[in-house]
């Protein structure tokens, strides 16, 4: 097939984008592909690409902003573009993690509690919270925002942004005194004025991550960062994290993990490739979020699930462009259905 690669964005995630993408496009090449490496300023920058009509395939390796969060997706449909991996509702979805914990509180799958706040930081502007099962508070102030965190969540919380990835804009706050200044820092890595941080119960415990690749279960993930937690740093500095795979959890407790990954893809309206993050605390468990469009990095978590189960990266990355020229996924044989 001629693929075509789609990188780089203009989201705070572009310099993994490059990487993914350049590690995908050299994947698809020992794949016996003809690829294109595209690097674009903005999603907007595709409709003026005309080289993308003359391609069989077009694979997304954009990460954050509007290349994960659905409108790649819909403009791609739009100019009767084919692409690799998850459609626009379920990127969407996955983009938004407020929305996507309420998905998996109303299907049963433990999620830790949340607050979610829209902070407009013009001067003179107020800031409205929404949380589960509840509309908008008026005349909510920052002050006011870390009292119901306190009464509400307790700390340490973790402060995110609700559309962020990569570990961009995350902090864990083990002081209730550091707070507003964590949740400032927060607001101001988003780069906007209107602002989606979700501050959520930090769960202690263990690190695992679930990839389901074409309606298939690979193995579960554990990731040990050498210090400090799974931040940006640790996820992209080879060394700086250890990773066992198949992740050393007993059952049922893996086969539970596992099974939800597989039942929040179904749910999202997942296709490809989606990784599931989870906190394991003893035995109990919680789901933190669904990522559509993976890293595909050296030492990103999807291709060390796949390279457990004898499932090489070229292999990986074909498979994907070849089951999205399918009407519907067909998993590939090469995937595990059981640990």
């Amino acid at each position: 097939m001629r693929i075509a690669v789609l990188m780089g964005g203009d989201s705070s995630e572009r310099d993994v984008s490059l990487r993914s993408g350049q590690a995908v496009a050299q994947g698809l090449r020992e794949s016996g592909h003809e690829v294109l490496e595209i690097e674009i300023p903005s999603v907007a920058a595709v409709i003026g690409c005309d080289v993308l009509r003359g391609v069989d395939m077009i694979f997304p390796a954009l990460h954050g902003g509007d290349g994960e969060d659905g409108h790649l997706q819909a403009l791609l449909e739009v100019l009767g573009l084919p692409y690799a991996l998850s459609g626009p509702g379920a990127s969407a979805l996955a983009m938004d993690k407020g929305l996507t914990k309420r998905l998996m509180r109303s299907a049963g799958i433990p999620t830790p509690d949340w607050l979610q706040v829209t902070w407009n930081c013009r001067p003179g502007s107020t800031p409205q919270v929404s949380v589960p099962g509840a509309g908008g508070e008026p005349d909510l102030t920052l002050g006011r925002i870390h009292e119901r965190v306190l009464a509400e969540i307790g700390f340490p919380a973790v402060v995110k942004l609700n559309a962020g990835g990569s570990s961009v804009g995350v902090e864990i706050v083990d002081k209730s005194a550091d707070f507003i200044a964590a949740f400032e820092r927060v607001a101001a890595a988003a780069g906007t004025c209107l602002v989606d941080v979700l501050i959520e119960k930090y769960i202690p415990g263990r690190e695992l991550t679930a990839a389901v690749l074409l309606g298939r279960r690979l193995p579960l993930l554990e990731i040990r960062p050498r210090q400090g937690f799974y931040d940006y740093r640790n996820k992209y500095t080879s060394g700086a994290s250890d990773y066992l795979v198949p992740a050393p959890v007993h059952s049922p407790v893996y086969e539970q993990i596992v099974g939800d990954a597989l039942r929040l893809y179904e749910l999202a309206g997942c296709r490809g490739v989606a990784r599931t993050d989870f906190r394991l605390d003893g035995d109990a468990y919680y789901c933190l979020e669904i990522n559509t469009i993976p890293g595909m990095t050296a030492t990103s978590l999807v291709p060390k699930a796949a390279a457990a189960v004898g499932i090489s990266f070229p292999a990986l990355v074909d498979d994907l462009c070849r089951a999205a020229r399918l009407p519907a996924e067909a998993p590939s044989g090469r995937a595990p259905t059981t640990r």
